[in-house]
Parts: structure tokens; sequence; C-alpha cells
């Protein structure tokens, strides 16, 4: 028995995971279109709340909603709790400074960080 073993022939085998589409509750089309416009939606997002808390209403409320929302958006991006934190304060302080208003900053990060990460 011992000669029989020692004379069969090792098959390597490698093995390589299909992936289909629509397997999962992540998967299809909305997958890909939010990840396609998923920073520039939450950019968005935190411009209209930087331009609902415009003026003395942003000393007050602004960093209270800004915070929640780009702590939030961070995470459903897939951003790790520390980036998502960073992100959260940014939100809050860009939603509670005077004058952000007309200039969508938080949009053209968003565009900015999409180009990233094609490229």
């Amino acid at each position: 028995m011992s000669g029989e073993e020692a004379e069969r022939p090792v098959i390597e085998v490698e093995v390589e995971r299909l992936e289909s589409e629509g397997d999962g509750p992540t998967e299809g089309a909305a997958s890909r279109w939010g990840g396609a416009f998923g920073p520039v939606l939450a950019g968005m997002i935190i411009d209209v709340l930087d331009i609902a808390t415009f003026g003395a209403t942003g000393v007050y409320i602004g960093f209270l909603l800004g915070a929640p929302a780009g702590w939030y958006l961070a995470r459903r991006l897939g951003l790790d709790w520390k980036r998502s934190f960073i992100a959260g304060l940014g939100s809050g302080v860009y939603c509670t400074v005077p004058f952000t208003s007309p200039i969508p900053v938080a949009t053209l990060i968003g565009v900015w960080a999409r180009v990233r990460q094609v490229s």
C-alpha cells in the first residue's frame, strides 16, 4: 500500500470565488449607485444642513446637527470609527462657522474623494 500512495500524483487546485450580482442585500444596482455617488451625496447633505443652519442659528445648533450627520454618513460610507469621528467633528465645525453656506465645500470634498477612489 505504501508503494501505491507514493506513486499517486499530487494535483494542486486553485480556488477562485465568483462574484455574482444580486446575491446579498448590499449587492446590486443600489450598491453600485451608492458607491458611485455616495461621497458626493453625503457632501450635498452636509451642505444642505449648512444652509439650514445659516446665520445665528448655526452658531447655536450647527454643531449639534452637523456632527451626528457627518459621523453617520461617514459610517455609512464605510469609514472606521476614528475617521468617522473626525468627519463628524469637521462637519459640526463646518455647519457652525458662519458664511460658509454659499460655498459647497462639503460637496466639493465628496467629488474630490470620489475622484481619488477611481484613480
